[in-house]
C-alpha cells in the first residue's frame, strides 16, 4: 500500500536534503523556491510525503490556492514563473499510476481539492490520462554544458554569438555577478522595456522580483548578472539559478537604445562559465524563442502541464479564464505600447526572451 501524507515539521526542516534523494529532484522542489511562491502570495506550503512500507519513496512539492469556495493544487500552477514542479519519486519503487491515484485520493479526499495541475517531465503520459489528466504541453530548449571543459563549451555556441562575445569583449562591455539588491528595480526597468516593445505587460511586480533575489541568494542558489557600458550604463541583466548539475535562465531584459551591442551574448556565457565552474552540465533557457539556439540549445518537448478538475464544468471555466487572461494582457500591452512609441513606431515587436 502506498500512503499520503503531510510532511512534519522535522521533515520540512530537512526537506532539500530529502528530495534530493530522488533522481528528477531540481531547484523548484526546494524550500527556497516553495517559500518564494508563498511570499508572492501564490498560496499556501501542502509539501506531501509519499511512503510504502513506511519508507519514503517520494515528496509532492505544491501549494493550496483558493478562488472562491474552489480549492487548488498547484505544483505549479500558470503564472506563478516555475519551469517544473510535480512530484518526485523513485522509479524502481513506484510507477506514475499508483503514485498519482494516491495523491489524488488524498488531495480530494483530506484537504477538498476541486482542482489539480503538475508541471513534469517524469510521468507516464498513459497513466496520467488514464487517471483523467489533460496534458498541455510546454517545450523549452535546453543546452548542454561541459564542467571543466571551457572551450568545448564556447565552441558549442553558434558562430554568431561566439563572434558577438568577442565584439563585446572589443567595445568594453563589463558583466558582472551582482549581489546588491539594487540590481532588482534596473533588472525590472529593463523586463518591462522589453515587454511593452513586444506588445506585452509584465504579469507581476517589481516585489515578486526582489522575493525571488533575496530568497534564491540566501539559498546560495542565485546568479544575478548585468553587462555595462565602459562608463557604467547597465544596458542589460538577468537572473538565473545554478543548483547541483542544473543553469536555469529565471528572466532576461536589455535596453532597446543598445540592442546592437548584442550585450545578451556575453551575459549569458558569463553565466554560462560559472554554472559550468560549479559542475552544471545542463541549461534549461525556459521557454521557446530561436534566439536560445544560439548557445547551442536544441528543443526539449519532455515537460508536460497535465491538468484535471474533479468537474467537467471546472475545466472549462479555467480555459475560459486563461483565454480571457491572455487577451487582457494583450490589449493592455498594445495600449502601453503605444503610449511608449506611437503610432509612428516602424520598428517590428521585439520577441519577449523572459519566462514571465
Amino acid at each position: 500500500m502506498i500512503t499520503v501524507r503531510n510532511a512534519t515539521p522535522a521533515e520540512w526542516r530537512d526537506w532539500d536534503l530529502m528530495v534530493a534523494r530522488f533522481p528528477n529532484s531540481r531547484i523548484v522542489h526546494q524550500r527556497a523556491w516553495i517559500e518564494w511562491l508563498e511570499a508572492c502570495g501564490c498560496g499556501s506550503p501542502l509539501c506531501l510525503i509519499i511512503e510504502r512500507d513506511g519508507e519514503i519513496i517520494g515528496a509532492s512539492p505544491g501549494l493550496l490556492a483558493r478562488v472562491g469556495p474552489l480549492r487548488l493544487y498547484g505544483s505549479p500552477l500558470p503564472g506563478w514563473q516555475t519551469p517544473m514542479m510535480g512530484p518526485v519519486f523513485d522509479p524502481d519503487r513506484v510507477g506514475a499510476r499508483e503514485l498519482i491515484l494516491a495523491l489524488l485520493s488524498f488531495l480530494e479526499g483530506r484537504h477538498g481539492v476541486h482542482h489539480v495541475e503538475l508541471l513534469s517531465d517524469s510521468l507516464d503520459g498513459a497513466a496520467m490520462r488514464h487517471l483523467g489528466f489533460r496534458a498541455e504541453p510546454v517545450p523549452t530548449y535546453r543546452a548542454r554544458l561541459y564542467p571543466g571543459e571551457t572551450d568545448r563549451g564556447f565552441t558549442a555556441l553558434k558562430d554568431s554569438a561566439r563572434r558577438n562575445i568577442r565584439r563585446a569583449a572589443k567595445l568594453g562591455l563589463v558583466a558582472r555577478i551582482e549581489e546588491q539588491e539594487s540590481f532588482v528595480a534596473e533588472h525590472y526597468d529593463q523586463l518591462r522595456e522589453v515587454f511593452v516593445r513586444g506588445g506585452n505587460t509584465v504579469s507581476f511586480g517589481e516585489e515578486r522580483v526582489g522575493e525571488f533575489f533575496r530568497r534564491m541568494r540566501a539559498a546560495g542558489k542565485l546568479l544575478a548578472v548585468s553587462v555595462s557600458l565602459p562608463d557604467g550604463v547597465s544596458i542589460a541583466s538577468g537572473l538565473f539559478t545554478a543548483d547541483g548539475r542544473e543553469l536555469l535562465l529565471w528572466s532576461w531584459a536589455h535596453r532597446t537604445a543598445y540592442r546592437w551591442f548584442r550585450p545578451t551574448e556575453l551575459m549569458t556565457w558569463t553565466v554560462m562559465q560559472r554554472a559550468m565552474a560549479a559542475g552544471c552540465v545542463t541549461f534549461d533557457l525556459m521557454g521557446l524563442g530561436d534566439f536560445k539556439t544560439k548557445f547551442g540549445a536544441e528543443l526539449d518537448t519532455t515537460k508536460q502541464r497535465w491538468v484535471r478538475s474533479r468537474y467537467r464544468w471546472l475545466m472549462s471555466a479555467r480555459d475560459l479564464a486563461e483565454r480571457g487572461y491572455h487577451w487582457q494582457q494583450g490589449v493592455r500591452g498594445r495600449l502601453a505600447r503605444l503610449r511608449r512609441f506611437g503610432w509612428g513606431q516602424a520598428d517590428e515587436p521585439e520577441r519577449v526572451e523572459s519566462p514571465a
